[in-house]
């Protein structure tokens, strides 16, 4: 799946940006805090819908803060990309596991019932610009 190693790949940023002298101060410790709690539910939000949920709550939350705490505009730049990365990590779809029963019939056997899992997406409509 995409959508656990984007939230990874965003938390490890996060957790690297104060040492690349990207962040200090109070949006530091916030950038080291957001990291490491979505670096953990990530991978987690595999099995979790709630883990995905947190995901997104936290990419809001960092992109709300941006708006608050002083800083440059790499550093404004880089929190503003993380946050719409881990709400885009955390709000993907994910595909659904569904079992569907096959009949079928040959000359004089009864018919075996066989159900293989597939995996499908849920569909959503799509709407084109005029």
């Amino acid at each position: 799946m995409l959508s656990p190693a984007l939230g990874a790949t965003t938390a490890i940023w996060l957790m690297l940006a104060p040492a690349m002298e990207l962040e200090n101060g109070p949006r530091a410790y916030l950038s080291v805090a957001v990291g490491v709690a979505a670096f953990v539910l990530s991978p987690a939000g595999v099995w979790s819908r709630t883990a995905r949920g947190a995901v997104a709550w936290l990419g809001l939350a960092l992109s709300l803060v941006n708006l608050v705490l002083p800083c440059s505009i790499e550093a404004l730049a880089s929190f503003a990309t993380c946050g719409m990365a881990l709400i885009m990590a955390g709000i993907a779809p994910w595909p659904v596991v569904e079992s569907r029963s096959i009949a079928t019939a040959t000359a004089g056997v009864p018919a075996a019932v066989v159900s293989p899992e597939e995996i499908t997406a849920r569909s959503r409509p799509l709407h084109a610009a005029a």
